[in-house]
């Protein structure tokens, strides 16, 4: 008989190593599904009631530290703002806000806002908050948005019908925004009137323009709306994204506005890691970057160095991705695209699985989405269809393909999922109205997190913000702190702090990638001339609006299609002088679809910066690469189905090929 925690065999296990060691097996299980079950919590929650054991649960405490207590448990309408570094728990504390908001001040789900500067962020609380409330559902209605720097996007926020009538459309640009709420503050205000709580993540990276934004929006908040801020000035890594005419900071300009009424938190302790070198590392690096606001190469080095001492003995002066074997979720972080780029091309080119995280790629939905429902000729679908359609995937089609950057996982749960967006009673989904959803502001469950499916997670540490891992490898260049063509030393100091704390278990440093001569077109494509070839250049290969999509709807790939191919593999580009694009092949000359002529007027545009080194695209591009495979997506009545033949006309969904590179470009004359 197993023994209980109270009654007569309370003490059937009297021994503290074997209650810790209960407590640890239960963890265990607990731990499996990365999900905190409410029987769970409940079950560990006794132990250490009657046992008085301390367990936890990934980053969630089941007993708060006095601080996270502090601002989990502040009043609904206070301003706090709480600054929390990296490892602290600031995303399990801003979830368990939530949670205290609705199940113990009857604050009304959704009343509660949250923003935050990241989509990483935003991503993770989503997946974790249900976790902290009593019942999930609770929470389901909490409005969970991002601030996008090119428009202001709420992707939860606001209905479509809300914001056409509020800004003009998703669209708007963030200045144009504020100038609409100055002019219709009373419509603004309305609009904003049931908002009982406003969490705001990652405000030290909020300036310029998102920072006038979310003031002017707390302005016109009501005044029972409570206010809660995480930020930590050691990861400020956006400074230069605005001119120094325009860097007005938010938790600067927001200590001036609320004055007093401000309250000031902190969070102290670090659950990140539990590793005696990285703890003191996250602490020291902290204090020496909040404590030194001016900083030399020398400077930077001594930080650099003090990275690699914790990290232990260099596992040499490059990149090496011999080094990355059996790491298969390990970050690989870089500070610039074109060394993740470089990487990735070394990768590919040997066959080694591996993904993608940087600003400029584009982002597919998950490939489930086109194999399951891309032979799909009716509006709608039942459950049983899908389920049946979903066991046969799981017999032909490689594991990679189906699993999901979620924790949505099974099938059954997958059909939860699409009903959620597309629901046409109980038992079926509106693939019209499903449909329309994921081409007009497809919702980040759906999305691929990275380029690519499986292997080590190469990326910028920019875009790794946010995110941790068992095992990081950061590259440190040579040249990196030097001052060469950098702007604040500081803020590279920041950098630098940022990508050495993403690390739970392990921490490696590697040389990287020097890469001099790097540059970048208008409209951001990395490239670099190749000073041993007269008209040779590095292009960098695979960003949003690379590759035609439709072209991939004419070619109608199937999940019998994917069997041959074993990502990453090689295609080669071939100039058609009759539309001036790019026409894409494997090795055996099958069709993987067309470039745009992005990539053409970006080589036009090198050609033009260095006259005598070329000036027109070449007629053909080799290596470079699929690295896997993502759903595309048209509403239903898309003019452009008109033309496409066969399933992804009929369907309106379909699989489209990841093409990345940074290959060897000579320009013709």
């Amino acid at each position: 008989m197993i023994p209980t925690l109270s009654g007569g065999r309370s003490n059937a296990i009297t021994s503290p190593t074997d209650r810790e060691a209960v407590a640890g097996l239960l963890f265990e299980i607990a731990s499996v599904d990365e999900r905190m079950d409410k029987r769970e919590a409940e079950l560990l929650g006794a132990m250490r009631n009657v046992w008085g054991v301390t367990v936890s649960f990934l980053n969630r405490p089941i007993v708060w530290d006095e601080d996270q207590q502090l601002v989990i448990e502040a009043k609904p309408n206070d301003y706090i703002l709480v600054s929390a570094g990296p490892g602290m728990g600031k995303t399990a504390v801003a979830c368990s806000r939530v949670a205290y908001l609705v199940d113990e001040e009857d604050v009304a789900d959704g009343n509660i806002w949250l923003v935050s500067f990241t989509r990483a962020a935003i991503a993770e609380i989503k997946a974790r908050i249900g976790d902290f409330a009593e019942d999930p559902s609770n929470v389901f209605a909490v409005k969970i948005s991002t601030i996008d720097s090119q428009a202001w996007k709420i992707r939860y926020g606001f209905s479509a019908e809300v914001a056409d009538k509020l800004f003009g459309g998703f669209d708007t640009g963030i200045n144009t925004a504020i100038d609409l709420m100055d002019e219709r503050e009373d419509d603004f205000r309305d609009a904003f009137g049931d908002l009982e709580h406003l969490i705001i993540d990652e405000a030290q990276d909020i300036t310029g323009p998102r920072a006038r934004f979310l003031l002017k929006l707390i302005e016109l908040l009501p005044p029972s709306c409570g206010l809660t801020v995480f930020h930590d000035p050691a990861q400020a890594i956006y400074d230069y994204a605005e001119s120094e005419a325009d860097r007005l900071r938010f938790t600067d300009a927001l200590r001036e506005v609320l004055g007093s009424k401000l309250q000031g938190y902190s969070l102290k302790r670090i659950y990140r890691t539990n590793e005696p070198a990285l703890l003191k590392l996250y602490e020291d690096l902290r204090l020496d970057i909040l404590g030194n606001a001016d900083v030399s190469p020398a400077d930077f080095k001594a930080k650099a160095d003090m990275v690699r001492s914790a990290a232990g003995p260099q596992q040499g002066k490059q990149f090496d991705h011999s080094a990355l074997a059996g790491y298969d979720d390990a970050l690989v972080l870089f500070r610039r695209r074109i060394e993740v780029a470089q990487a990735s091309a070394f990768m590919a080119s040997k066959g080694k699985a591996h993904r993608l995280r940087m600003s400029g790629l584009p982002r597919l939905l998950q490939p489930w989405l086109a194999l399951s429902l891309g032979d799909s000729s009716a509006r709608y679908i039942e459950e049983t269809d899908f389920l049946a359609i979903m066991d046969r995937l799981e017999e032909s089609v490689p594991a990679e393909f189906l699993r999901a950057s979620s924790a949505v996982g099974s099938a059954a749960e997958r059909w939860q999922q699409l009903r959620r967006y597309a629901t046409a009673g109980s038992d079926r989904v509106d693939l019209h109205v499903l449909r329309g959803r994921l081409a007009a502001a497809p919702p980040d469950e759906f999305m691929m997190t990275e380029c690519g499916h499986a292997g080590p997670i190469l990326g910028t540490i920019h875009a790794s913000k946010g995110r941790e891992a068992d095992h990081v490898v950061l590259q440190i260049n040579s040249t990196w702190g030097s001052g060469e063509g950098e702007g604040n030393l500081a803020e590279e100091s920041r950098v630098l702090f940022v990508g050495a704390t993403r690390a739970k278990r392990s921490l490696s440093v590697q040389g990287g990638f020097a890469m001099p001569f790097a540059s970048s077109t208008e409209g951001g494509r990395c490239y670099r001339a190749m000073m041993k070839y007269r008209t040779g250049y590095q292009v960098q290969v695979g960003l949003t609006g690379d590759y035609d999509l439709m072209s991939a709807a004419r070619l109608g790939l199937s999940a019998a299609d994917l069997g041959p191919w074993q990502t990453p593999f090689g295609c080669t580009a071939d100039l058609d002088k009759a539309s001036w694009t790019y026409r894409l092949s494997d090795a055996g000359g099958t069709d993987l679809g067309r470039l745009t002529k992005a990539l053409n007027n970006d080589l036009f545009e090198i050609g033009r910066r260095y006259p005598k080194r070329g000036r027109k695209p070449p007629e053909q591009i080799r290596n470079l690469f699929v690295l896997g495979f993502g759903t595309a997506v048209a509403a239903a009545g898309d003019d452009r189905l008109a033309s496409i033949a066969g399933r992804a006309g009929t369907s309106g969904f379909w699989l489209a090929p990841q093409i990345v590179g940074l290959p060897m470009v000579f320009l013709g004359w």
